[in-house]
This record gives C-alpha cells, sequence and structure tokens, in this order.
C-alpha cells in the first residue's frame, strides 16, 4: 500500500471504492447518456487496479520530476473508450479506466498535467472528451479516433519531451495487440499497465501451429509481438505472458514488472501486468501493488463483486447476505 496510508479493511476498501466509481459514473452518464461502454461486473476490479496506481505514479513523479525539473505528468488511454461503463447485468455505470484515472489523480492531489486518449469510435471519444471537460474544462487533452497503430508513434513524439507518463493498454482480446502499435508508447518515460489475454494467446498459439486455415498469419503476429519464434517451444500459457514480458523488459525503458489475475463472470482469468519504468525502487512498488491488490480481489468481497454492486444499488440488503 502507498506509504504513509492507513491499512483499511476490506469492507471500508470496496465500500470507499463502490461509492467512488458508481457516483462519479452516474454524474459522468447525465452528459452522452446514451454513449457507454457495456462490460461485466468484473470490469470494475479492473479499473480499481488501474487507478490504485494512479495514487502511488502520480505523487512520486510531481515530487521527483515535475517539482525539480519541470515535468508534465502525463496519462495515457489506448483505447479510451466513453468514460463511463454500463454493466450488461443490471445497468449500472461507473466511470472508465480514462475518466476514473483523471478523478484519481485529483482526488490524491496530483492531477495529471495532460491526457492523450485513443478511441477508434468517433461518438466515443467525443463523449469521452466531453466528460474528461466536464470534470475539469481546463484540461489539456489530445485526442485521437482512430487505431492505436496508426497513431502510436506520433503519440510517442508528443512524449518525447520533459514528459512522464502512465499508459494504459486495454484491449478486448488481441484486438491491436501488435508491437508496432504498442512498443513506442511503452519505450516511454514512465509505466504502463497492460491488460493481458493469457489463454487468448495460448489458443492463438495453437490454431498458429495446427496447419489449418490462417496459421500462418496467426504464426506471424505471435513472432510480431513477442520478437522471436520461442512461442513455438513454450510449455504452458504462463510461459508465453513470461515471453512478452521479458520482450517488453528487455526492449523498452522499463525496469520492473508484476501481474495479477482478474477473473470473469464465466470464471476465467485475464491478467493485468504493470510495467515501471526507471526510477528507484522500481521493483519494491510494484511488487507491493500486486500484494495489494491480490489481497483485497482475492478476498470474499473481491470475488462477490457483482453482489457488491447490488448492495450498494440496494438490489440486496447488505453484506451479510454473503459473509
Amino acid at each position: 500500500m502507498p506509504k504513509g496510508s492507513k491499512k483499511k479493511s476490506d469492507d471500508d476498501f470496496f465500500e470507499e471504492s463502490m461509492e467512488f466509481f458508481l457516483e462519479q459514473g452516474k454524474n459522468l452518464s447525465s452528459k452522452c447518456s446514451d454513449i457507454v461502454d457495456e462490460y461485466n461486473d468484473h470490469s470494475l476490479l479492473k479499473l480499481i487496479a488501474i487507478a490504485y496506481w494512479v495514487g502511488i505514479f502520480t505523487p512520486i513523479c510531481h515530487k521527483q520530476l515535475k517539482e525539480k525539473f519541470g515535468y508534465k505528468v502525463v496519462y495515457v488511454d489506448s483505447m479510451g473508450g466513453s468514460g463511463v461503463t454500463k454493466t450488461r447485468r443490471t445497468g449500472d455505470c461507473f466511470c472508465g479506466s480514462c475518466t476514473g484515472a483523471v478523478l484519481s489523480a485529483n482526488r490524491k492531489g496530483f492531477p495529471f498535467d495532460k491526457i492523450i486518449a485513443v478511441e477508434i469510435d468517433s461518438k466515443k471519444i467525443n463523449a469521452l472528451a466531453s466528460r474528461l471537460r466536464q470534470i475539469n474544462p481546463n484540461l489539456q487533452l489530445s485526442t485521437y479516433s482512430n487505431d492505436i497503430l496508426n497513431v502510436s508513434k506520433q503519440i510517442a513524439q508528443e512524449l518525447a519531451s520533459k514528459s512522464v507518463s502512465y499508459v494504459v493498454i486495454d484491449p478486448e482480446g488481441f484486438q491491436g495487440m501488435t508491437w508496432e502499435s504498442i512498443g513506442p508508447l511503452l519505450d516511454c518515460k514512465g509505466d504502463a499497465m497492460i491488460t493481458w489475454f493469457e489463454n487468448d494467446a495460448w489458443r492463438m498459439k495453437g490454431a498458429a501451429l495446427s496447419g489449418g486455415l490462417n496459421s500462418d498469419k496467426i504464426s506471424e503476429r505471435l513472432t510480431e509481438l513477442l520478437g522471436s519464434d520461442d512461442w513455438k517451444n513454450t510449455n504452458d500459457p504462463i510461459d508465453l505472458t513470461n515471453l512478452f514480458i521479458q520482450r517488453v523488459i528487455n526492449e523498452t525503458n522499463k525496469t520492473a514488472a508484476e501481474c495479477i489475475d482478474i477473473e470473469d463472470i464465466q470464471g476465467k482469468h485475464y491478467k493485468m501486468i504493470l510495467f515501471a519504468g526507471k526510477f528507484r525502487n522500481a521493483q519494491t512498488l510494484v511488487t507491493e501493488w500486486k500484494n495489494h491488490m491480490e489481497r483485497r480481489l482475492g478476498s470474499d468481497k473481491g470475488k462477490n463483486i457483482g453482489r457488491l454492486l447490488d448492495r450498494k444499488a440496494g438490489r440486496i440488503a447488505d453484506l451479510r447476505d454473503f459473509m
């Protein structure tokens, strides 16, 4: 947990998180109310993990780089969405990854100086921009209604001069996940969080080696993303994940990495991988993030996030229903 913060119980942690994401989602959905992203309940756990690192990243960057050397502290969302997430099961709204990060930094007292957001859907990127302006009318904002592949090098150029960034890459499956598209962002000064669908990668390996339709294209894609043909010799999904992590560490300015599992509505898992840049105690801090997130998200409350949402919305009476 961040140094100097008071340890919260799981009840208090999730109560505070629910209050934050749901209240802000309600406020932001008043603009462009018909334009939202629809996901399942478990996506809130992912948003909590992204926002928690904001509370560690922004104070360090403000104190060590902005105040001392005049750096800009920048948040980059490579697949930014609309800024509001609506659950498919119940229609609950909470703030998305980009708006959640901006609000978390503001709440911490160390706001981002600039936001860069990419979203291929023009209606969603316009809604996101409107919602970010609602949070802060004077926010410095760059938006791209484009595929990340087409703009990642341009964004990297934006970040080249005295900027330190927290980059979030949150694809749907492996959509947009090529080294050409994400490599320039990962090489920027700062940290990055990537949603990694480990089991999907493993299925891609099987399809690539099957000799079936499109197997050559899938094989080329894995080699492009992972940097070599070593994926052909992996024994399990974790090996593939480790190949990706090692490529990022070896070929970009990232020096430390940890990952956590998020369980979806079907009981399947995907990973959130946190990469830290070159700063003191990087490995210690990302390990603390991992340990804290695993403890919170693996608790009874984290495993029952849907019922927590139901309780907060008044659909069930209280937490004792599943304690």
